[in-house]
């Protein structure tokens, strides 16, 4: 049976136990206190972004060559160096942050590479396992080759056994196998690498089904990371985990999606980007809410409710190039790093926000607030499921003062913050805003 690529490169792509496949590589216990700082930072920026967003940015660091790895969303010393990497390549500066220009040609990068080779989902007509599959290579000019399989028979053990064994043509480059779970084994036969994997369901019909990638050696350079993206692609029982409802019963209702974001300012009260007309009724945390005052022209308003008791008047700035919004995105509040385009009289910001951004704050890196995004009209466009950096206007910083009543912007510059310290301060101060039908 032939397979596909290089040995410890598929250990690192699925997490296998080798000393080489920790999800992630921490890092070196001796480094310098500064560099242990820039790393927690960085690491904090990281997973302050959605999970969609960070498992895309691995994903498409391995269309790229630069990361190997299974796209999980966690944040080590390979995602750290692939990003660095990416970085050094378009050369913008190597800091390992993703501010909205470098996330959005990172991703355009990997779409390209993906579109090179026909990058497609498709689906095993006999068992319904779906994998990414390079079409434009499946053919007999470029020597490539993408196979399902199955097994009938449960023993996992006795067909790793078959598969995993060497011979003088059938060199073995890595193998594994977590029993009655999955197997790996890939290497090299004659010019032809390959790389299979197997897993197991006892639930399932057929109970074992796996994969085998096959390609020319001479093409490693370019095959290798596409050979990563199928097997971080693959999925042998869709499906598989969901529990199917009873025949009687009906589905359960769709969970309810927040409308905008907003922020604490005082005791009971949170400052948003509302149209009172789109949204009556509005709750947070499932309590009621109601809106106090409005200002028609800029959006904002002023929400009273059971809000936390620690919130305090936030200190206003003014607008910087480099800026962070915390808004939410489905259930879970993101930090996106946002960059400031025209005057403060009509700011604009570029950032990838969800519609449920509306009314989230902006910061400057010293965690002042420089203004609110405005209303969010539709959601955005989205790339493999992630949001694309686009303009939002910003409700500038002097109409945040006079609508709080507000004095000037404080001269407090303070030390300069990474989205993730900005998002650790802020998070209890933020709440995600419904609206009741």
């Amino acid at each position: 049976m032939k397979q596909a690529p290089s040995s410890l490169v598929f250990a690192l792509a699925l997490g296998l136990f080798s000393p080489f496949a920790s999800a992630q590589t921490p890092t070196p216990p001796t480094a310098p206190a500064t560099d242990d700082a820039a790393m927690a930072a960085r690491k904090a920026a990281f997973l302050a972004l959605p999970e969609a967003t960070r498992k895309a940015v691995q994903e498409a660091l391995v269309w790229l060559g630069l990361y190997v790895g299974v796209n999980d969303g966690e944040f080590g010393k390979r995602t750290h160096d692939a990003i660095l990497g990416f970085q050094g390549s378009i050369k913008a500066p190597a800091d390992g942050a993703l501010p909205p220009p470098v996330l959005n040609a990172l991703l355009a990068a990997a779409q390209r590479a993906r579109e090179a080779v026909g990058f497609q989902v498709v689906s095993d007509p006999k068992t319904g396992a779906k994998i990414g599959a390079p079409l434009k290579l499946l053919n007999a000019h470029g020597g490539a080759r993408l196979d399902f399989a199955s097994n009938a028979d449960a023993d996992l053990g006795a067909l790793y056994a078959r598969l995993s064994a060497a011979t003088p043509t059938h060199k073995i480059a890595y193998k594994a196998i977590k029993p009655d779970t999955f197997f790996v084994v890939s290497g090299q036969e004659g010019a032809v690498k390959f790389y299979t994997r197997f897993d197991k369901n006892p639930a399932a019909t057929p109970p074992i089904r796996g994969f085998t990638f096959a390609y020319p050696a001479a093409q490693t350079t370019i095959l290798d990371r596409v050979a990563i993206a199928i097997a971080n692609s693959f999925e042998p029982f869709p499906g598989a985990a969901a529990t199917p409802p009873a025949p009687s019963a009906a589905a359960p209702p769709a969970a309810p999606s927040p409308v905008a974001t907003a922020l604490i300012v005082a005791p009971g009260k949170a400052l948003t980007a509302l149209k009172a007309d789109d949204c009556p009724n509005p709750t947070v945390a499932g309590k009621p809410a109601r809106i106090e005052r409005t200002d028609t022209a800029t959006g904002l308003a002023m929400l009273d409710g059971s809000f936390a008791s620690n919130g305090t008047a936030p200190r206003l700035g003014s607008p910087a190039q480099d800026l962070v919004i915390l808004g939410f995105s489905g259930p879970r509040l993101a930090a996106s790093s946002a960059s400031f385009a025209s005057d403060e009289a009509r700011p604009i910001v570029t950032a990838a926000l969800d519609k449920s951004a509306g009314g989230a704050p902006a910061f400057d890196r010293t965690g002042a607030l420089v203004g609110l995004v405005a209303p969010i009209a539709r959601e955005p466009r989205r790339v493999g499921g992630v949001a694309l950096a686009s303009p939002h206007p910003l409700i500038a910083p002097d109409a945040l003062r006079a609508f709080l009543g507000a004095s000037e912007a404080s001269s407090d510059q303070g030390a300069s913050l990474s989205a993730g310290d900005i998002a650790a301060r802020e998070k209890t101060a933020l709440v995600a805003v419904f609206c009741e039908q």
